[in-house]
């Protein structure tokens, strides 16, 4: 069965040395004047020009990522009292923006792949080539405001231990389920941190080889 083209960011698939009902979430902080939105679901990287330990929306690229968004709380300017939210809008807070980041450097997470790069070439039975092993760049889409979630997918792999992410295992269940045919476009990709800022080979956040 052919897959669904509704990419939903990346949602946690495993959670390293945290359970539910947290995943090993932490804290982090986002300037009250970042207009950038950030949806649940999105990768996020530091704030490197500002130097001030604050987090935005995740770009694509090599520049460490700080982990996955999962929710925000802050000082609503309009309702007068603290909001918990899906995701950032990019307004209306009054002081720093509380943001929950799941950074376990061993979580993984299911996220939808692209139209040509993370199935599988060739027959199932065969496994022909397969993404599995290689490092992943993502893009960020497009978030859907009326629920806070995040429209990132995966967007290519290769070789560059700079990436991001690195591929773990390929959904193919349930049978039938969106995302589980591995043999179409859009399945859904199992991967873990690769330079995230809590993995690092000695030399900063390079990526693990």
């Amino acid at each position: 069965m052919a897959n669904n083209n509704a990419p939903f960011g990346f949602q946690q698939w495993y959670g390293g040395s945290g359970g539910v009902p947290t995943f090993a979430e932490v804290y982090r902080r986002i300037a009250s004047n970042n207009a950038t939105p950030i949806y649940s679901g999105d990768p996020v990287m530091p704030v490197i020009a500002t130097a001030t330990g604050y987090i935005t929306q995740g770009a694509p690229g090599t520049t460490r990522i700080d982990g996955i968004f999962n929710g925000c709380e802050y000082l609503s300017v309009s309702e007068k009292r603290k909001v918990w939210s899906n995701y950032w809008p990019g307004a209306n807070a009054n002081g720093d923006v509380i943001a929950h980041v799941i950074d376990d450097p061993n979580a993984q997470f299911v996220v939808q792949g692209n139209s040509t790069t993370f199935n599988i070439t060739g027959t199932l039975s065969a496994w022909g080539a397969t993404p599995i092993g290689q490092y992943a760049q993502f893009a960020i889409g497009t978030g859907n405001a009326a629920t806070g979630r995040s429209g990132a997918y995966l967007n290519s792999v290769g070789t560059t231990v700079t990436f991001p992410f690195i591929v773990r295992d390929l959904r193919m269940f349930p049978p039938g389920a969106p995302g589980a045919d591995p043999t179409t476009a859009y399945n859904h990709v199992i991967v873990g941190f690769n330079n995230e800022w809590q993995r690092t080979n000695g030399a900063g956040p390079t990526g693990i080889a």
